[in-house]
Order: structure tokens, then C-alpha cells, then sequence
């Protein structure tokens, strides 16, 4: 068919889930059974809202009966108003039963035949003299566009009551029907049958292509939203996902730390590039369970510089003790740790405390940065420090010495603030001592 040819929707090539060309199924049956749960949920206050629908048309045609039936037209009135009304209210009922929340479509099914069978009863009792019905014409129309069902739910019911109709109306209401009008009612039926079916496969195809589109956009706004997670802390991700442009913030008390590899610069000159990457990758790596175990906020590396905060963003709960546990960690992740040559690889840390500013930079490549003379100085701290051993600043130690032992390392020359007092992080108190 020409029409079929220019309106070839089922193909979606554009990147959607394949459909089976005849039942519109999706050739993925997870897909198919998405779909299907996603319809079941949605079309069973469609369902209902048919419901109400009918009873409503139904009850339009009551007076109608009472005139356009030659004879009977009071009984028949009576049955559609009474016995047609009770069916389609009783059906309704039942769509608020549990057990009938994922069968909705047999209720349905219940209606158009249960509709089909009144039709052309009151066809037959009522004398009318040929069998043309445009009321069975309208009821083919609805289970097509109006009735919530499946595709091939719809297309089914539609044949049956179809077949049910004729076979009732032409087989005993009129045996001896002229003919021409038994050919206008099987042309009448037939052409709207064809084209009921063929606006429901169109609106089908419509149907499941939004579908697809909606889902793989959510599928899309997942890996964006794990990817915002992945380069930001989650509470700031949060906020550029609500909307917001512009995050930044003052920290009034933040401990970051600074860990970098010993003589690395060196040490890259002098292997493969392959290797090089190795060696940065399998730190890291292990640096980014510590992070996570101790519940800190990893910032960014820089070359061979990994960057950590605790107390940012805001409503961080961490502090200085949850990074002096990560920096004690740490030391002990990479002594197991072995240059190319076979020799040890060693790390320097540096740690400070105080106020910073944070805020996201960029609008295509997010960073999340932290800025403030705590951060230059736990840098400092680090480049002035030695091999194995964390240097930390005044503000740490008086944060922590209750809890941790620190050894005294005199002053140190420390580019823009000149002779700075500065500690190493020795490792906790014993908890006795700690407890006094």
C-alpha cells in the first residue's frame, strides 16, 4: 500500500528500538515489556474514564430507542437504559479490584462484546427492516480510538464483535434481506474497520516512538546525572541539576590536603609513557577507595598532585580528623607501591584548615575548585615537605592534638608568608591517652 510505503514509522531508524512490522511488538523484549507496564499503568484511569464515556452515550440513545425501533422500541429502551448501564457500572467496579489492575483489558473486552450482543438483539426484536446499523459503525470507531486496549487487543476485539454482528444481524435477522443492503452493511463495516485500524496502527507507532524517545532521553539525563556525580560532589551536582547557574560558597572551616609522588618529574622522563600512566593510575585508584572509605570530597588532581577536602561543599560533615586519618592511609597504601626499576615509590602530603571559597567553574567542562590561603598553604605544605611524612600547620595541630600525636619540625621558609612554624603528623594517641 502506498500509504503503508510513505508512512514506514515502524523502521525507526533513527537510533530507536526495532518494532515487528505486524503486531508493532518491540523486537527487544524487555522494551516490549516496559511498554506494556508503562500502558497497563497509565490506561487504567483511561480505562475508567471510557467507562464513564459510555455510560454516558448509552444513555443519550434511551429515547432514541423509543422511536427508532418499528416495534418493541419500550422493551429495548428499558434494556439499554437498565441492563446495558448496570453491565458498563458493573465492569467499572470491578476496575478498582486488584485482581483486575493488570487484566483491565478483559473488562473491555467484556464491553464491546456485551454491546455487540445488545446491538444486534435490538436489531432482530425491535423489526428494523434492513441491516444497516450506524450505531454498531460508531462502537467499531470507539474500540479503535477510544477504549484503551492494546494494539492487537483492539484489532482482535474489533474483528469479533465484527464477525459476532454480521453473523447475528445477517445470518437470522434477515434471511431474506435484500441484498444490496446486506452488501452496503458488509461495505459500511468492513471500510470502518479498515479505517479504524489503520489511524490506530499510525497512532500505535506515534505511541510507542514517544515512548522509546522518552525513555532514551531518561536513559541520557541517568548518564548525565552519574557523570555530574562522578566530576562534583553529589549535594552540587543536585544544584546545577535543580537549575542553578552560578554555585559558590564561603567555607568558614575547611582541612585540605595535598598528596604528590616523590621525584616524579624525574620518573616520568626516565619511562614509557605507558608506564607512567600506570603508575598515576594505580595510585590514584587506591587513593579514591581511601576517599571514599573515609567519606572526604576528592577535588581534582593536577599532574601527579591529588587534591582533598573535608568540610566542603557546605553541609559536609567531615573535618581535619577524617583527613588526617586519609593522609595516615594513604602513607600506608603506597608502601607497597614499586617504581619500574623495582624501587619503592614514595609520597609527600601536606595538609592546612581554614577559610576558602568553592564554587563551580566552567560551563562546559565542570569543575568543582576550592581558592583561599588554606588552599595555597596545604600546596606549601606539601612541596616543603619530605618523602613518607605529612606536614600539616598550626590550625591542624589545634584541631587535632587531642587525637593525634604530632612531632615539631621548626620553621620553614614558605614562599609568600615567609618563616612559617609547621609539625609532622606522627599517627593517633593511644586511645588511654587520647580518653584523658
Amino acid at each position: 500500500m502506498k500509504f503503508m510505503q510513505h508512512t514506514r514509522l515502524e523502521n525507526l531508524e533513527d537510533g530507536l528500538p526495532k518494532l515487528r512490522h505486524y503486531t508493532l511488538r518491540f523486537m527487544d523484549e524487555d522494551w516490549d515489556d516496559r511498554y506494556r507496564a508503562a500502558q497497563r499503568e497509565n490506561n487504567l484511569s483511561a480505562l475508567r474514564v471510557a467507562f464513564w464515556i459510555a455510560l454516558v452515550l448509552n444513555t443519550v440513545f434511551v429515547p432514541q430507542d423509543l422511536t427508532f425501533y418499528p416495534a418493541n422500541g419500550v422493551d429495548i429502551a428499558l434494556a439499554r437504559g437498565i441492563g446495558m448501564n448496570v453491565l458498563i457500572v458493573l465492569l467499572l467496579s470491578f476496575s478498582y479490584a486488584s485482581y483486575w489492575r493488570t487484566r483491565w483489558p478483559g473488562l473491555l473486552m467484556f464491553l464491546a462484546i456485551g454491546y455487540t450482543i445488545f446491538q444486534s438483539w435490538a436489531n432482530i426484536y425491535g423489526g428494523a427492516e434492513n441491516p444497516v446499523d450506524h450505531g454498531f459503525v460508531l462502537m467499531i470507531f470507539i474500540i479503535y480510538s477510544l477504549l484503551p486496549f492494546f494494539y492487537i487487543q483492539a484489532v482482535n476485539a474489533a474483528l469479533i464483535c465484527t464477525a459476532i454482528y454480521l453473523g447475528v444481524t445477517i445470518g437470522f435477522g434477515w434471511p431474506h434481506a435484500d441484498i444490496s443492503a446486506v452488501i452496503y452493511t458488509v461495505m459500511l463495516i468492513v471500510a470502518a474497520n479498515v479505517i479504524g485500524f489503520v489511524a490506530l496502527r499510525r497512532l500505535e507507532l506515534l505511541r510507542r516512538r514517544a515512548f522509546a524517545t522518552s525513555e532514551l532521553v531518561e536513559e541520557e539525563r541517568g548518564r548525565v546525572r552519574d557523570l555530574l556525580d562522578r566530576i562534583l560532589p553529589a549535594s552540587v551536582a543536585a544544584r546545577l541539576r535543580d537549575g542553578e547557574t552560578r554555585v559558590v560558597e564561603e567555607l568558614a572551616d575547611v582541612t585540605v590536603l595535598f598528596a604528590d609522588v616523590e621525584g616524579f618529574t624525574m620518573l616520568a622522563a626516565q619511562c614509557k609513557p605507558e608506564e607512567t600512566l600506570d603508575i598515576l593510575s594505580g595510585t590514584f585508584e587506591r587513593f579514591d577507595r581511601l576517599v571514599t572509605r573515609h567519606g572526604v570530597e576528592k577535588i581534582k588532581t593536577i599532574g601527579d598532585a591529588y587534591m582533598v577536602a573535608a568540610g566542603a561543599p557546605r553541609g559536609s560533615s567531615c573535618d581535619a580528623r577524617e583527613i588526617a586519618a586519609l593522609a595516615l592511609d594513604m602513607m600506608q597504601e603506597v608502601r607497597d607501591l614499586k617504581r619500574p626499576d623495582g624501587t619503592p615509590l614514595h609520597i609527600r602530603v601536606g595538609i592546612a584548615r581554614g577559610p576558602i571559597i568553592a564554587g563551580v567553574v566552567g560551563d562546559s567542562r565542570f569543575l568543582y575548585d576550592l581558592w583561599g590561603d588554606a588552599v595555597n598553604t596545604a600546596s606549601r605544605m606539601e612541596t616543603t615537605g619530605e618523602a613518607d611524612r605529612i606536614q600539616v600547620t598550626r590550625d591542624v595541630v589545634d584541631a587535632l592534638e587531642h587525637a593525634y600525636d604530632f612531632e615539631p619540625r621548626g620553621e620553614v621558609e614558605i614562599k609568600g608568608k615567609g618563616l612559617m612554624p609547621t609539625w609532622w603528623l606522627i599517627g593517633p594517641k593511644a586511645q588511654a591517652e587520647a580518653a584523658e
